[in-house]
């Protein structure tokens, strides 16, 4: 049970860090490194999102059921199919957090063991290689697009 507690701890500050370390003065609105590493045009969100894979492979380390792994998985997909988008991607992010929604679920599944199932690790890998398709697909179509710009404008 120790190791379980040790990994909830971890995702708690994990989460946090990503996505409600700091407030904006003045305000009650708080946004970590995820909305500012997704600042970066193009591959901020993609850094994003593979920082977000930790919960889903932890969850999978406790066991998690199916239904839990995909909906982490629809949390970082919202958050990089939206994230991409400038200036509301960004906004989205600090409204979204992704992150503390699959910390919050991880704990959910600490406190209830009985929802944890032991095939879920299978569903993870395949989760996981959606996920880097998408992002690979992300990173060709962008590569597309400015070499298409280039032979355009120089061509």
């Amino acid at each position: 049970m120790a190791e379980k507690t040790r990994y909830h701890s971890k995702s708690r500050k994990y989460a946090e860090l990503l996505d409600s370390r700091f407030t904006i003065p003045g305000t009650e609105i708080r946004f970590g490194i995820d909305p500012l590493i997704g600042l970066i045009t193009g591959y901020g969100d993609l850094a994003g999102a593979a920082l977000s894979v930790y919960f889903m492979y932890f969850a999978t380390r406790l066991g998690a059921q199916s239904g839990v792994l995909i909906r982490m998985f629809v949390n970082v997909l919202a958050d990089l199919a939206i994230g991409v988008i400038p200036v509301l991607g960004d906004l989205f992010d600090v409204g979204w957090k992704a992150n503390i929604r699959n910390a919050k679920l991880l704990e959910k599944l600490e406190q209830n063991p009985e929802k944890l199932e032991k095939q879920s690790s299978l569903l993870m890998w395949l989760l996981f290689a959606v996920l880097v398709a998408i992002l690979i697909g992300i990173i060709a179509l962008t590569a597309w697009i400015i070499s298409e710009v280039w032979e355009t404008l120089f061509g």
